[in-house]
C-alpha cells in the first residue's frame, strides 16, 4: 500500500507538469551563432545562453551579450542567479572558474524590444538595462554598478584569448555559456515562448538575429504554487482515509 501511495504521488506531480523537456532556440548570422534553452525544474525556470560560433572573437560585435524572448501568457519571472558555464578571462589572464556567480554583471527585466517581453543582458545596451535590473544587486565584479560595455559577455568556446581589439582583450569575458535561474510566477507553458532574438555587442544597432525553435524540443507547463498545494492536500487526505479504513 505504501508503494502504491508513493507511486500515486509521483504520478500526480507528473500530471501537473512539475518538470518538462527543455525548449531550445538557435540562430546564426555570418560567423555568429547562438542557442538558448528554457527548462522547467519544479516551479523554476533555467535559461542557458550559449555562444556556439566557431570563429575567433576579435571585436565586440562578436561577443554575445543578450537574449530577448516573449513568455506568452500572463507570466512573470523573478531572477535568482546567474552562473558562468565555463572559465572567465580578461585577455589571457584567468578571472574565475566555471560555476562562478556572475549575477552582478547580468541583468533581467521586462522589455519591449524586438517584439519580446523579457530580456537578459550583460550590457546596458544604451539605457535598456540599469543597475537595479542586475540579477545580484549585492555583487559588482567589474566596472560601474549598471551593466556596462562588454564585461562578462560570452565568447565562443574556441576563442583565442590572446587576440582581439582592446575592448575584447581588456574585458572579462566568459567562454561558451551562462546559466540563469528564475522563480516563475504564474503558469508558464514552454510552448508559448517565442520571438527569441540574440544580441551581440554593446548597442541594439550591432549584430542581432532571431532564434528558431529546434526540432525535438519539448514543452510543458509549470503549475502555480496553489495547484501544487492543492495536489499535496488531496494526497494527504487520501492517505488519511486509507489509514482510517485500515483501523
Amino acid at each position: 500500500m505504501k508503494k502504491k501511495l508513493i507511486s500515486l504521488v509521483f504520478a500526480s506531480f507528473a500530471s501537473l507538469g512539475v518538470s518538462a523537456a527543455p525548449v531550445t532556440f538557435a540562430g546564426s548570422q555570418n560567423q555568429l551563432a547562438a542557442t538558448v534553452s528554457f527548462e522547467l525544474v519544479g516551479n523554476q525556470l533555467q535559461v542557458v545562453l550559449s555562444n556556439t560560433g566557431a570563429a575567433d572573437v576579435r571585436t565586440g560585435e562578436q561577443v554575445l551579450t543578450a537574449v530577448f524572448f516573449d513568455l506568452g501568457a500572463a507570466v512573470s519571472l523573478q531572477a535568482i542567479s546567474a552562473l558562468s558555464g565555463a572559465a572567465t578571462y580578461t585577455g589571457t589572464s584567468f578571472v574565475s572558474a566555471a560555476g562562478s556567480n556572475v549575477g552582478g554583471e547580468w541583468a533581467y527585466k521586462t522589455v519591449t524590444q524586438y517584439g519580446a517581453t523579457a530580456g537578459i543582458s550583460s550590457s546596458s545596451l544604451g539605457s535598456v538595462f540599469g543597475q537595479d535590473d542586475r540579477i545580484d544587486v549585492n555583487s559588482n565584479l567589474d566596472g560601474p554598478l549598471r551593466p556596462d560595455g562588454l564585461q562578462y559577455g560570452i565568447t565562443t568556446a574556441t576563442d583565442n584569448r590572446g587576440t582581439g581589439a582592446s575592448g575584447v582583450a581588456g574585458s572579462p569575458l566568459t567562454a561558451g555559456s551562462v546559466s540563469f535561474l528564475f522563480d516563475v510566477v504564474g503558469a508558464l507553458d514552454l510552448d508559448s515562448i517565442s520571438k527569441v532574438t540574440f544580441q551581440y555587442g554593446i548597442a541594439l544597432g550591432e549584430p542581432n538575429f532571431s532564434g528558431k525553435l529546434q526540432d525535438g524540443s519539448g514543452g510543458g507547463t509549470v503549475p502555480e504554487p496553489a495547484s501544487l498545494a492543492l495536489a499535496g492536500a488531496a494526497l494527504l487526505g487520501l492517505a488519511a482515509t486509507r489509514r482510517r479504513r485500515r483501523g
